[in-house]
């Protein structure tokens, strides 16, 4: 028989056991023996360690009360930066623009626009 930590192990131990004797024993013989040790992974594994842990419930990290606020913050800043980007794109000329600032600003711009889009949904329940 084999005992281990965790009716996991067991079964991984089996199948290496099983594996290593396929060549030396008929199919039947080797099918009462998987059995065999699967019954006694079955019976000796211990109840506690089966069950999971009590679940807590989810909970939001930011509160309820906060996500109007955070809505129209978000999507006010969002579109501030998105302003900024089509202002910097229209006055700059071609040679004078920088990739890293123009990714830079749309990256900002998009991070801002979703949170606040996000926060829109949930403040209208939306559960998304």
């Amino acid at each position: 028989m084999i005992f281990s930590d965790t009716p996991l192990q067991s079964l991984i131990t089996l199948i290496l056991i099983v594996e290593a004797l396929k060549p030396r024993i008929s199919r039947r013989k080797l099918r009462s023996r998987v059995f065999s040790q699967i019954e006694t992974v079955v019976l000796f594994s211990s109840p506690q360690r089966a069950m999971a842990p009590a679940a807590k419930p989810i909970t939001s990290p930011v509160p309820d009360a906060w996500y109007p606020t955070l809505a129209v913050l978000m999507l006010a800043v969002g579109l501030v930066i998105t302003a900024s980007f089509f202002i910097y794109e229209a006055t700059s000329s071609r040679k004078s623009r920088s990739l890293a600032k123009e990714l830079t600003t749309g990256t900002m711009a998009s991070i801002f626009l979703g949170f606040g889009s996000l926060f829109l949904l949930l403040s209208s329940g939306v559960y998304v």
